[in-house]
């Protein structure tokens, strides 16, 4: 009977690898199912502009921090505003922001309730143009 002395010392190790195993896989699928899928979101045909501007998945899945959207709206060569459409509710006005020489991209500017700026993206450009042309009717 010397192997069950063995296995009784492996059984703790065993244990701690299946453990940290099960941890990983979790830890894994949680951060996977949690990811919003913005190209779908921004591509969808039934998605409009006053739906992105009040989705908070959205906004936070995109959200760039305080200080790169103040460095970013602060330098008149950034790029070029498009005010957008105003929308109703409690959100502020907004615009696109189209960055000098990146004509695929866009960057949504938000104006929320207090005053503060947010900045959104980079996101698709043509997909955000149809957004707009379709909300401005």
């Amino acid at each position: 009977m010397p192997a069950a002395p063995k296995l009784s010392r492996l059984a703790p190790a065993v244990a701690v690898a299946l453990l940290v195993l099960l941890g990983g896989c979790a830890a894994q699928q949680s951060g996977g199912a949690g990811k919003f899928d913005v190209d779908a979101f921004l591509r969808a045909s039934d998605t409009a502009l006053p739906e992105v501007l009040a989705n908070s998945e959205f906004l936070r899945a995109t959200r760039v921090s305080a200080n790169d959207c103040a460095v970013m709206l602060q330098s008149t060569a950034t790029g070029v505003l498009q005010d957008l459409p105003p929308a109703s509710g409690s959100r502020g006005p907004a615009w696109l922001l189209h960055p000098a020489g990146k004509p695929d991209q866009v960057w949504l500017v938000v104006s929320e309730a207090g005053g503060e700026r947010t900045c959104h993206g980079p996101l698709p450009a043509a997909p955000m143009q149809t957004l707009v042309d379709r909300a401005k009717g």
